[in-house]
This record gives structure tokens, sequence and C-alpha cells, in this order.
């Protein structure tokens, strides 16, 4: 089979096999964007590549969050919104709060300077923070983590701050700094959803839920396939408040506050013409306009990157896969504005 990249887009060809067993080979197209000076959306330059592999925040780190989610996956629920960055204040300030708006919905986070647990007259509770101008919107940041005997984890964020056996070992640690405005920590009895803005490790929670059943029936029978009861969201990498059921299309409205220069930060997603046609031994083409399914947004350095994908059977006799071809179909280009 040969693989071909017409477009000005970033593209891979990736073999996989299906969840029902079928061989496949994944066309990924990663379309990379960047706000110009004129404030309107351009195809960048330099394309991202499509990622094969987790990119995480802090390399020598094992337990890093992840920076940037890899693009390898048959097929995701909808459309992914990603966001990478820090919160910037204009001036000295112990606390900030962001926001990231996607159609008509609202992510609000709450930024604290450094802060720690210490013991007051009602327990284990939060220090005031210490002022900040840029702080880095990371899951270690907020509530989570791990107790020092490993016995306690709070697996939908392992990697934050918060968690220990008892409230007690938590005084002299630092506090968790991003939290959801409604819902303030305050003390050690404070246990909230963990929040965030950036992917999710395929091992937290509730990525890990959905990756099926891995028991005794299923090394006999199934390995080393997924488990029948394996659910698509597992491939869903943003945070489940950034995770959109129906796919974002061109016009949708972005807006992110807080994470850069100019405070208030917006895209609309433009119309990306991308094209993947397949052709077949006998001769039949399959063309397929997919849809987004990942949006990654990283308002410091002006950048969107818009992912789209289609899985084809490898086949067999009269429908072997032969070719296939990324392209750009007849379309008007259509740019984006930036607020």
């Amino acid at each position: 089979m040969t693989f071909a990249n017409a477009s000005h887009f970033a593209a891979l060809a990736v073999p996989s096999t299906g969840p029902d067993g079928r061989d496949v080979v994944i066309a990924i197209v990663k379309a990379t964007f960047v706000r110009r000076r004129d404030g309107r959306a351009a195809l960048a330059d330099q394309q991202a590549p499509v990622r094969v592999v987790d990119e995480p925040h802090f390399p020598e780190m094992p337990e890093s969050s992840v920076r940037y989610p890899s693009d390898i996956c048959i097929e995701k629920r909808g459309t992914d919104v990603v966001v990478v960055g820090d919160a910037i204040a204009r001036r000295p300030t112990s606390v900030l709060d962001i926001s990231a708006r996607v159609r008509d919905r609202d992510v609000l986070l709450r930024v604290h300077g450094e802060r720690v647990y210490y013991r007051g007259g009602a327990g284990i509770v939060v220090g005031p923070a210490a002022p900040f101008e840029r702080k880095a919107i990371v899951y270690e940041r907020a509530y989570g983590g791990t107790s020092a005997d490993l016995a306690t984890v709070e697996r939908r964020n392992p990697v934050g701050r918060g968690i220990a056996r008892v409230a007690g070992e938590l005084a002299g640690t630092t506090a968790p700094q991003i939290e959801h405005p409604a819902r303030p920590i305050l003390s050690a009895e404070d246990r909230p959803n963990p929040v965030g803005l950036g992917a999710l490790g395929g091992h937290w929670l509730p990525r890990c839920g959905y990756a099926g059943t891995f028991d005794d029936t299923w090394l006999r029978s199934r390995m080393p396939l997924m488990p029948l009861d394996f659910d698509l969201r597992f491939n869903n990498v943003a945070h489940p408040d950034l995770q959109f059921e129906d796919p974002l299309v061109a016009g949708d409205r972005v807006s992110i506050l807080g994470m850069h220069e100019d405070g208030l930060w917006g895209f609309d997603v433009p119309a990306v013409p991308v094209q993947v046609c397949a052709r077949l031994h006998d001769g039949r083409r399959i063309t397929v306009h997919p849809a987004i399914d990942t949006v990654l947004l990283e308002p410091g350095k002006d950048e969107v990157q818009l992912t789209f994908r289609q899985a084809f059977p490898i086949g067999r006799g009269k429908s072997l896969l032969r070719e296939i071809r990324v392209d750009e179909h007849e379309a008007p280009h259509q740019e984006g504005r930036a607020s």
C-alpha cells in the first residue's frame, strides 16, 4: 500500500488493529494555524507533525502530566479540546481567574500563587498565596496526587497536590494552586473534583475506566485485542469538561481568557478542506471528508492545531487497500478571526 500527502498539512498513515480484530490503516491529518498581527488566522509555515507518543510536561519525571497528547488512535467520540499554556497576569497578583469558552460552554479555573498547608485552629488549612505573574496550568498544581506510602491515589489526577494517608501529613506541604472558583480548597478536608485544561493520561480516570475488562476470560479468548466492553471514549484525551460529543465545525468560536499577554485570546475554527481518498485493488475509490476530532490550543504561541482521522480496512482480494491519498477538496479558503 502507498500513502501520499498532497495537502499543505502534516499527515501520517498508521497501521493498526480495529476493535473487531480487522487490520486497518489510519490516515491522520493535522493542520496548524497561527494568529497574524492583523488578528486573523493563517496556515502556519511550519506544520506540527503528527505525534506518535505523549510528550510530557516534565520529561525528567516518570509520572509527569501530558503536555502534548499522542495523535495515534483509530477513532474518537466527538472532539477533544486541549489547552496548553500559562496563566498570565498583567501585574503581580496572588489569584487570577482564567476561562476557556468553547461554543456556549465555559470552563472556569482559579489560579493561586504558591501556598502551603499549615496547622491552624480549624485543623490543617491552606495558607495565603504568594504573588505571581505567570503560572503553568498543569495538573501537578491542581487537587489530586498520591500519598507518600502509595496507599491512597486520586486516580483522576495522580500527580496533583492535597492527597495524604491522613490529613496531618499535609502540614508544611504545597497546597493545590488551581481550583474551580465555586469549589475553593480551604483545608485538607476539601476534596473537589480535579480541574484542568490539559490532556489526561491513559491510566487516569475516567479514561482507563473505558478501556474494558482485562480478566481471565479476556486472557483466554480475546488477547491481544481490546476487551469486548472497550468504550471508544478511552481514546478521548481532553478533560471531561472539554469533550464535545458533537464535533466542532468551521465557525465555532473558542476563547481563552487569562492565558495570553493581550488578556482575551480567541479563535474561530477555520474551514479546513481535508479530503482522504482510498483506492482499492479493483479500482474503487472511497473518498471521506473527516471531522475535526482534536483541537489543541496554545495561546502563548498564538497557535492552533486541528486533527482529523479516518481508518480504512486493509481488506483482501478485490477489496485490498492499495493507496491512501490526503488532499484538499475544492472549497473556498476561510480564515478564522482572532480577538
